[in-house]
């Protein structure tokens, strides 16, 4: 198994959503919504089920090419593989990394590390990462 294979990884799916694999928790308004080892997250900002992905990418024509454009995970330092990942959704806004995650992109391409923001509007220039676009475009988590 390759470095970016192993412990808490998010997957960034062409045109989908983020797939998560590992030791991952998800919470949301203060509650954990999924502890979980596998797991689709919305980046599209059209689920009816957020922050779980329910497919509307497909219906919206959500088209991202699942690169690594810009932005990146604050580095590791000493945190283990074995470690759980917390995902925290924040009201209108990002998917908040706290713990190790690494994130692969479609052409293999990694950031990893124990903090950052992914996006979950499907607004953000700067892919999977947030750039706040979310509070310019109106995205409302509910």
């Amino acid at each position: 198994m390759s470095d970016a294979r192993r412990g808490n990884v998010a997957d960034v799916a062409p045109g989908g959503p983020l797939c998560l694999t590992g030791r991952i928790h998800v919470e949301a308004g203060g509650e954990i919504v999924a502890d979980t080892d596998d797991v689709a997250l919305c980046r599209c900002g059209h689920s009816n089920n957020k922050p779980f992905c329910d497919g509307s990418h497909r219906r919206v024509g959500f088209d991202d090419p699942g690169l690594i454009r810009g932005g990146r995970l604050v580095p590791a330092g000493q945190a283990g593989n074995e470690e759980h990942v917390l995902i925290v959704c924040a009201k209108d806004g990002p998917l908040l990394v706290r713990g190790p995650l690494t994130v692969v992109a479609a052409d293999g391409k990694t950031s990893a590390g124990t903090k950052g923001a992914l996006c979950r509007c499907g607004m953000s220039s700067t892919k999977p990462f947030c750039d706040g676009s979310h509070r310019e475009s109106g995205f409302s988590a509910s």
